[in-house]
C-alpha cells in the first residue's frame, strides 16, 4: 500500500511539474508577444511602446527573467535612437549589457556589443567603441552577425583617419562576406571607400566606389533616407574636392535624377534641387536657378517638412530679388516667415514629445531603483533567515527521528504482510493435494470396477509411493528439481496405466545435469500434465501423445508440455459441471501460487498456454513454463 502511495505521489508531482512548465512556456510566449507589440509601435507611437515595456518590466522583475529583461532594455535603446536621443540609448544598452552578463544569450550579447560600439563611435569615444567591437568579435556567433562588428572595426579606423588599415578591412569584408552582405551594408562600405579614396586624392577610384554605392543602395519604397546619409557624406567629399563648377552641377544633377528614379521623398528631392539652385546662382545663371526653385515650390504643397518649406521660400525670395522682382521676393519672404513659425511649432512638439518620452523613461528608472531596493531588502531577509537555520536544523533532526521510527514501523508491517502471504501460499499448496488424491482414487476405483485385481494392486503400490512423496513435499516451500521430476514421472506412469489406449508419452531432457542445485515449488508442473491428460487426450478420437521437454536456457529452466488432444475450445464445450468447477479452482490455484512466489521470493516465473497447431479439428495444446 505504501509503495502504491509513493508511486501515485510521484506521478502527481511529475504531472503538476509538467503543468507548471507548460504554464511558464505560455507566460513566456505572452511576454515575448508583448515585446513584439512594443517593437512594432516604437516608430509610430514611442510613448505607448515605452508604457508597454514599463508594464512588462514591472512583471518580469518579480520573476527574474533576465533574458527578456535584457531584450526590453535593448528595445528601449532602439526607441531612444529613433527619437535622436543617443545618450539615453547608450544608457539603456549598458543596462542590457549588465543583464546579459548574467545569462547565456550569445545572439543578444553580439547585437548589444555591436550597437554600443556604434554609439560610442558616434560620440567619439574610440576606446569604448574598440572594446565593444572586440568583445563582439570574440563571441561565437554566425558569420552574418560577426560581420557587422567587423564593419564597426573598419569604421573605427576610418573615423580615426587610419585610412590604409580601414580600406584594407573594408576590402577584406567584401572578399570574405560578399554573399552575406545585404545591399544597404554594401552601399555604406562603398560610400566609406569613396571618402577614403577622396582623402588619398584617388579621384577616379573614388568615383567608381561612389557609383557602386549608389547602385547597391536598396531600391525599396519607402526609402529609408536616414540610411542614405553616408552616401550624402560621400557626395559632399567629392564635391569638396571638385573645383570645376560644371562638374559639381553634373554630379548634383545625377543625384537628383537618382533620387527621383528611386522614389525618394519630396524633402530629399527638394534638398537636391536647392543645392543645384545654389550652384547656378554661384555661376550667375539666375534663370536656371529659378527653374529648380520653382520645381521645389511645386512640391511644397505636398506633405513636406515645414523647415524644408521655409528653405524653399527663402531661396525663392533670394532668386526673385536677384532678378529684380521685389514684390515676389517680399511675398516669398512672407511665406518663409510663416513656414519658419510652423517649423518652430514642430520643434516645440518634438521637444514636448521628447520630454514625455523622458518622463516615461524616468518611470522605468524609478522601477529600476525599486528593484535595487527590493534586492537589498531580500539580502536583509536572507540574513534574518540565516539566524533561523539552527531552529530549522533542530526541527530537521526531529523529523529525521520520526522518519526512522516510521521506517521501523513499516518494516514490521512488511514482515507481517510477508508472513500472511506465506500463509496464503501454504494454504493454496494444501488445496492442491485433495484434488490430486481424488483423481488418483478415481483411477483405483476404475480398476476395481473392472475386477482387475492385479492391476489395482500394482496401481495402489505406485499410488502409495506417490502419496508419500506428495504428503512429504506439501510441507515444503521448495524441493529439488530432480524430486519434482520423479513425482511427475511416477504420476505419468500411473495415468498411462489407466489410459493406455488413449495416449503415450515421452520425456525429453537436455542439460538436466546442471539442475542438481535447482529448487522449485512442489506440485507446480503436475496440474498442467493432469489437465493435458484429462481434458485433452482423454476425449481424442484416436490415440494421442504427450511430450514433456525440459531444457536449460541462458537464464532459466524451460519446461514445455505438448499434447495433440482436442484443444482448449473443444474441451470447454464438453466439460461437465464438476469438471468446470475443478478447473476454476485447480488451475486458478496454480496461477495464484506463481504470482505469490514471484512476489515473495523475487522470482520471474512465467506460464504461456497456446494452441499447438491452430485452426484444425484437434489442435492440441502447448504449455510453456519458464522458471
Amino acid at each position: 500500500m505504501i509503495d502504491q502511495r509513493c508511486i501515485i505521489l510521484a506521478v502527481f508531482l511529475l504531472f503538476t511539474s509538467s503543468l507548471f512548465a507548460q504554464e511558464d512556456k505560455s507566460k513566456q510566449f505572452v511576454a515575448q508577444k508583448e515585446l513584439s507589440r512594443a517593437e512594432a509601435m516604437k516608430a509610430t507611437d514611442p510613448n505607448a511602446a515605452i508604457k508597454i515595456i514599463e508594464s512588462f518590466l514591472r512583471q518580469k522583475r518579480k520573476k527574474k527573467n533576465r533574458n527578456l529583461e535584457a531584450e526590453a532594455y535593448m528595445l528601449l535603446g532602439d526607441i531612444y535612437m529613433e527619437t535622436g536621443q543617443q545618450d539615453g540609448a547608450k544608457e539603456r544598452y549598458e543596462q542590457a549589457a549588465l543583464l546579459l552578463g548574467e545569462i547565456n544569450a550569445p545572439h543578444l550579447r553580439v547585437r548589444n556589443y555591436s550597437t554600443l560600439g556604434n554609439l560610442y563611435l558616434d560620440e567619439g569615444n574610440i576606446k569604448l567603441a574598440h572594446e565593444n567591437f572586440s568583445n563582439c568579435l570574440r563571441m561565437k556567433a554566425s558569420q552574418s552577425t560577426l560581420m557587422k562588428c567587423e564593419v564597426g572595426m573598419a569604421n573605427l579606423d576610418f573615423v580615426t583617419a587610419n585610412y590604409e588599415r580601414s580600406l584594407e578591412k573594408y576590402n577584406a569584408i567584401l572578399d570574405k562576406h560578399t554573399p552575406l552582405l545585404d545591399s544597404l551594408t554594401l552601399a555604406k562600405i562603398e560610400a566609406r571607400k569613396t571618402q577614403i579614396f577622396v582623402a588619398q586624392k584617388r579621384l577616379p577610384e573614388a568615383r567608381l566606389s561612389y557609383n557602386s554605392s549608389q547602385n547597391s543602395f536598396p531600391n525599396s519604397y519607402p526609402v529609408l533616407e536616414k540610411d542614405y546619409v553616408v552616401i550624402e557624406e560621400a557626395t559632399d567629399s567629392i564635391l569638396n574636392n571638385t573645383k570645376n563648377i560644371e562638374d559639381k552641377i553634373q554630379l548634383r544633377q545625377e543625384n537628383l535624377d537618382y533620387k527621383q528614379n528611386r522614389n525618394f521623398s519630396s524633402n530629399a528631392i527638394i534638398s537636391e534641387q536647392l543645392e543645384l539652385a545654389d550652384l547656378y546662382l554661384e555661376k550667375g545663371e539666375v534663370k536656371e536657378a529659378e527653374k529648380y526653385v520653382n520645381a521645389s515650390k511645386s512640391l511644397v504643397e505636398k506633405e513636406v517638412d515645414p523647415e524644408q518649406k521655409a528653405r524653399v521660400f527663402k531661396k525663392s525670395s533670394e532668386v526673385s530679388k536677384r532678378r529684380g522682382a521685389l514684390r515676389e521676393a517680399v511675398e516669398d519672404f512672407s511665406n518663409y516667415t510663416s513656414a519658419s513659425e510652423k517649423t518652430i511649432e514642430k520643434k516645440e512638439r518634438e521637444l514636448k514629445n521628447k520630454i514625455k518620452i523622458l518622463r516615461n523613461q524616468s518611470n522605468i528608472d524609478i522601477l529600476e531603483k525599486d528593484a535595487q531596493l527590493e534586492e537589498k531588502e531580500a539580502l536583509l531577509l536572507q540574513n534574518q533567515i540565516e539566524t533561523q537555520k539552527l531552529l530549522i536544523g533542530f526541527l530537521a533532526v526531529l523529523l529525521l527521528a520520526a522518519l526512522i521510527s516510521f521506517y521501523f514501523i513499516m518494516k514490521n508491517v512488511r514482515a507481517k504482510r510477508k508472513a500472511n502471504t506465506l500463509l496464503l501460499l501454504k494454504s493454496l499448496r494444501t488445496q492442491m493435494n485433495p484434488h490430486f488424491i481424488f483423481n488418483a482414487l478415481n483411477s483405483v476405483n476404475n480398476y476395481i470396477a473392472r475386477n482387475d485385481e492385479r492391476a489395482a494392486n500394482k496401481f495402489l503400490t505406485k499410488f502409495s509411493r506417490l502419496m508419500r512423496m506428495v504428503l512429504d513435499y506439501s510441507q515444503k516451500d521448495f524441493i529439488p528439481f530432480e524430486d519434482e521430476m520423479q513425482l511427475i514421472e511416477l504420476y505419468l506412469d500411473l495415468e498411462h496405466s489407466r489410459f493406455r489406449d488413449k495416449f503415450d508419452f515421452t520425456i525429453e531432457k537436455k542439460g538436466t545435469d546442471d539442475f542438481v542445485d535447482v529448487e522449485i515449488p512442489p506440485m507446480l508442473i503436475q496440474p498442467f500434465i493432469e489437465n493435458a491428460v484429462w481434458h485433452g487426450l482423454r476425449y481424442k478420437t484416436g490415440k494421442g501423445h504427450l511430450k514433456l521437454s525440459i531444457r536449460k536456457t541462458k537464464d532459466a529452466i524451460e519446461i514445455v508440455i505438448e499434447d495433440d488432444g482436442i484443444g482448449r475450445e473443444k474441451s470447454k464445450a464438453i466439460k461437465t459441471k464438476n469438471q468446470k468447477k475443478y478447473r476454476s479452482t485447480g488451475m486458478k490455484n496454480v496461477d495464484k501460487r506463481i504470482a505469490l512466489v514471484n512476489e515473495i521470493y523475487g522470482k520471474n516465473y512465467k506460464i504461456e498456454v497456446t494452441d499447438l497447431l491452430g485452426n484444425v479439428e484437434e489442435p492440441g495444446t502447448r504449455v510453456k513454463i519458464k522458471l
